[in-house]
């Protein structure tokens, strides 16, 4: 009976104990492999230089239809830009999902190249794996080589991310990809 009691009273002390390492020590974490980082609506971008955030905004090509909203924004930095398009693709991908989740908040690790990537993934998961890009539902990070972006490997991971945020139970790894790979063909229609 006593043994019952203690764990009951213990239960508030993990339950805060897992609060504190979600709400505080990754997000923190992901913040400090960074440097730098650039906030938009939902995302925040996490990178090493200048010119890899450049390099990244350069890369992510909207396309005809969505360039057209981008030109309606108007933006004056390219860091502007860049909170623009990011925001433009992730809400085209909660359109096409139909899906609009609250709070949807979430880290982008930008990394020069691939390499970076299949090494942070082996880093986190002891796998080596042949990715240009992944979304860890964990950690709420995407990971992506600036190199390789394109805006339906951007929107893919796009497309975890809101299923990730939408369900309060996560569906089946493969509804999980059957949906992030619908955003991906359907994000310039």
């Amino acid at each position: 009976m006593m043994a019952g009691y203690s764990n009951i009273r213990l239960m508030p002390l993990a339950c805060f104990s897992l609060w504190l390492t979600l709400v505080i020590v990754l997000p923190v974490q992901a913040r400090a492999e960074g440097g730098r980082e650039l906030r938009s609506q939902y995302a925040t971008v996490l990178y090493d230089s200048p010119e890899l955030l450049q390099e990244f905004n350069e890369n992510l090509q909207l396309g005809r239809q969505l360039g057209y909203v981008l030109q309606m924004r108007k933006a004056i930095t390219r860091e502007d830009e860049l909170r623009a398009k990011l925001d433009i693709v992730i809400n085209k991908a909660q359109e096409v999902l139909d899906m609009r989740p609250q709070n949807l908040r979430f880290f982008i690790k930008l990394f020069p190249d691939e390499k970076g990537v299949r090494e942070e993934y082996k880093r986190n998961y002891h796998q080596e794996v042949n990715y240009l890009a992944y979304y860890s539902l964990s950690r709420k990070t995407m990971y992506l080589s600036v190199n390789r972006v394109s805006l339906r490997v951007f929107a893919h991971e796009v497309g975890h991310v809101i299923v990730d945020h939408f369900f309060p139970v996560r569906p089946p790894y493969k509804i999980h990809e059957l949906m992030a790979q619908y955003v991906e063909t359907h994000i310039t229609d």
